[in-house]
């Protein structure tokens, strides 16, 4: 019986490029394969430098200066809005306002008289000062300055409640500024600091520590002759409380954060390994 021989499955064009259809889903496949392994060692490339140690120190030290600059951006835009409302400033305002009317001293020099007091009796009570404690007036005064310029050409609110509301929108604002600077763990505000060291070493809650600083800072203040409003005993009554809430709120914002950071480079690891 005579055998016939098929013709080959294999067929060439004029120019001699294969057209055969099976050889060349073969070779779609090959390319598609060598394109996901370009793009899976890619991925791995990444979730490599994202596991690496430097790189990770890196994007953490990026992260918590982030969180100062944001937490002193928002003190100060919170601080101008109170001095611009002109209800009363916060109770430590009103105490370096009377360090200025009993020693003539410019506004400057009698901040930092202030501050430098309340950062050496942080240290003495076992508080240690972070570079942002140190850092942080510098770039809360620059930015204030420029916010307060900005809000001074608009008129202040003729009536009482939207100046109230105002004045509690800043507050909750410094708590939350506040908040961010004590997670960033570069330094905390000199408040906060004073505030936890003498409620580590008294063993009451820190807010309630907190609440009678600002007490006594509005009741020397306005012994001594320094500048007072209603809107300073707002202050003084819930700065503590804003403070202690804005730094569970930015807390929990940055640990979900960096749980969805962690998850993610895990993934990109599982995936190129």
């Amino acid at each position: 019986m005579c055998r016939t021989t098929r013709p080959d499955a294999r067929k060439s064009d004029a120019n001699g490029a294969d057209t055969d259809p099976v050889s060349t889903t073969t070779r779609t496949r090959s390319l598609a394969r060598w394109l996901s392994r370009r793009a899976w060692s890619r991925a791995g490339a990444i979730a490599d430098v994202l596991a690496g140690g430097p790189a990770r120190r890196a994007l953490a030290f990026m992260t918590r200066v982030a969180l100062f600059l944001l937490g002193t951006v928002v003190i100060a835009g919170s601080v101008a809005a109170m001095l611009w409302n002109q209800l009363g400033p916060g109770p430590l305002d009103v105490f370096i306002g009377a360090v200025r009317t009993r020693t003539g001293l410019p506004l400057a020099p009698a901040l930092w008289l202030t501050v430098g007091a309340m950062i050496i009796a942080s240290w003495l009570l076992g508080r240690r000062p972070g570079v942002g404690t140190l850092i942080a007036p510098f770039v809360i005064g620059a930015v204030m300055q420029i916010m307060l310029t900005g809000l001074e050409r608009f008129e202040i609110p003729g009536s009482v409640m939207p100046r109230v509301a105002v004045q509690l929108g800043a507050i909750v604002g410094i708590g939350l500024g506040a908040g961010a600077l004590i997670v960033s763990g570069l330094g905390a505000g000199t408040g906060e600091l004073l505030a936890a060291a003498a409620a580590d070493r008294s063993g009451h809650p820190e807010p309630r520590v907190r609440m009678a600083f600002e007490f006594s800072w509005l009741v020397l203040g306005a012994l001594f002759g320094g500048p007072i409003g209603y809107g300073t005993v707002l202050v003084a009554l819930l700065i503590g409380p804003s403070v202690a809430a804005g730094y569970r709120s930015v807390d929990t914002i940055a640990g979900r954060v960096r749980r969805q950071v962690t998850s993610t480079r895990a993934a990109l690891v599982a995936i190129a390994s």
